[in-house]
């Protein structure tokens, strides 16, 4: 099979995997949404803030090294596992001892315990990590895709149940607990590949040139996404945060759930074709586009139907979370595409100025969340939107220099898209306010219709303006259709050096 097809399909699966995995989150959070509070969800907030920090040291970037190595052993391999657990293993003590100082720093007593249970997840997800770089190097995403779709689901369904009968945040808590259990043991079901009990302190360093950049970039990217939810736990609340957290939800939805679950495909697919530059950028120009062309429409609706949708699917006692919804919609837009730019550093090997840009932006990020903090939390959430639209340039032309690609060329190729959802939004907009105010009719009513609309809208224009792009599109179905499945590894991770 070639990497074409083998790209393509995994795409596909991908795909199918975190629309249904949206579509769950979405209802799982719905449901909790109303059985909790905002304080419990702020609570757990809090302490994401720190289980990120830790994450990040997780497995210094080994995972991401083995993917853009071309050759890899099963020396590589085993060797990276038991790193991974002995990583894992230190990083869940580490954080249970911390976890009466994170408590006492918020004033929030009840995160100790949280933190303890949460801290486990390190060391029972330290036991899949390799599991998934071969699937991911191998572009086999069908197995990964059934075990996200159930541990997803279990383990939401495990928190309803728990949130039903009165456990508060521990639900929450428990539901990362069961995904992590979940996960882990999945993958070793659909996999062959086991340990072998050896270790080659060599072949780690040769993998650590690489995954120390990227670690060390992860780590001063985590202040820009975390500081806000720092901020606002500490000098504004928990509810305040709960509200904040939320929206932001909302936000990642396209970034988790389409942006990065195509880059998982993308990163091992140009690492594969790393030296032709060309064909590199190609493939990045065709992929944004297809990522733009379904994010782009996504954000623009949730900004006009924002007060039915929180109203509808939340319930009013989030309504606060309205306006800060709208706002990030607009970040969301654009951090749908700044987000695949990491496929370049990655593919090319520049960790080193990813990780030299990223200590840039956390300098300019933070100082926009301690003058937002001003404002409360709407200020931090409108200093975060001036803040990314500030860095967007750089963000995307730094990157750029090492496919050769020029900015302006790159903005051209989504002017149909701008074009459609500038036009479904006017239309969304005027037909929100004419059932809102002449009609007067309900909410659900309103967000049913303005979907409805919507899509057509959107559809219809963007078919007129641009239909090489659904040509597109629909080949790639085509492909997907018609490709075959992808075995399971079962040992060899060399690449063949394919060709997109």
């Amino acid at each position: 099979m070639n990497l074409t097809t083998k790209t393509v399909q995994g795409v596909g699966w991908s795909g199918i995997s975190q629309v249904i995995c949206l579509l769950l989150q979405l209802g799982i959070t719905a449901i909790l949404a109303r059985l909790l509070t905002p304080k419990d969800f702020g609570l757990l907030a809090m302490v994401v803030v720190f289980t990120n920090l830790v994450m990040i040291f997780r497995d210094f970037g080994l995972t991401a090294a083995l993917v853009q190595r071309k050759e890899i052993t099963d020396e590589h391999l085993s060797s990276s596992f038991w790193v991974n657990v002995l990583t894992g293993l230190f990083l869940a003590l580490l954080l249970a001892a911390l976890s009466p100082a994170i408590a006492y720093f918020y004033g929030e007593n009840k995160l100790t315990s949280i933190i303890m249970v949460l801290a486990s997840t390190f060391f029972i997800s330290s036991f899949g990590i390799i599991q998934t770089v071969i699937f991911t190097k191998e572009l086999n995403f069908k197995p990964l895709a059934i075990v996200e779709i159930l541990a997803v689901a279990i383990s939401g369904a495990v928190a309803i149940i728990l949130a039903f009968y009165g456990f508060g945040v521990l639900s929450l808590v428990w539901q990362q607990v069961i995904l992590s259990i979940v996960t882990v043991v999945l993958l070793w079901t659909f996999s062959r590949w086991r340990p072998r009990f050896l270790f080659k302190w060599q072949l780690i360093k040769e993998l650590l040139g690489f995954g120390l950049n990227l670690t060390g970039f992860n780590f001063v990217n985590y202040f820009a996404r975390n500081l806000d939810n720092l901020l606002i736990g500490k000098f504004l609340g928990s509810v305040a945060l709960g509200f904040y957290d939320l929206a932001y939800r909302l936000l990642l939805f396209p970034l988790s759930n389409i942006s990065s679950v195509i880059g998982r495909v993308m990163f091992p697919s140009l690492s594969a074709i790393q030296d032709d530059k060309n064909k590199v950028c190609d493939v990045y120009l065709k992929t944004t586009r297809y990522i733009a062309a379904i994010t782009f429409p996504l954000m623009i609706g949730l900004l006009v139907v924002a007060p039915q949708f929180i109203r509808v699917i939340f319930g009013s006692q989030w309504e606060r979370s309205i306006f800060l919804v709208q706002i990030l919609a607009l970040v969301g837009l654009i951090q749908s595409i700044i987000a695949t730019v990491g496929w370049i550093y990655q593919s090319q090997g520049r960790t080193d100025i990813m990780f030299r840009w990223g200590l840039f932006t956390v300098i300019i990020v933070t100082i926009s969340f301690v003058i937002g903090l001003c404002g409360d939390v709407e200020g931090v959430t409108i200093a975060y939107s001036v803040a990314t639209f500030l860095l967007a340039y750089p963000n995307f032309a730094i990157p750029f220099k090492l496919i050769n690609l020029k900015f302006s060329y790159f903005i051209k190729q989504f002017t149909s898209i701008f074009i459609a959802i500038m036009g479904m939004g006017g239309i969304t907009f005027a037909m929100r306010l004419f059932l809102e105010n002449s009609l007067r009719v309900n909410d659900l009513t309103i967000l049913i219709s303005i979907i409805v609309v919507g899509i057509i809208s959107y559809a219809g224009i963007l078919f007129i303006l641009d239909k090489d792009l659904y040509q597109e599109i629909f080949q790639l179905i085509k492909e997907l259709k018609s490709a075959p499945t992808v075995a399971v590894y079962q040992g060899n991770c060399a690449s063949k050096g394919e060709r997109l």
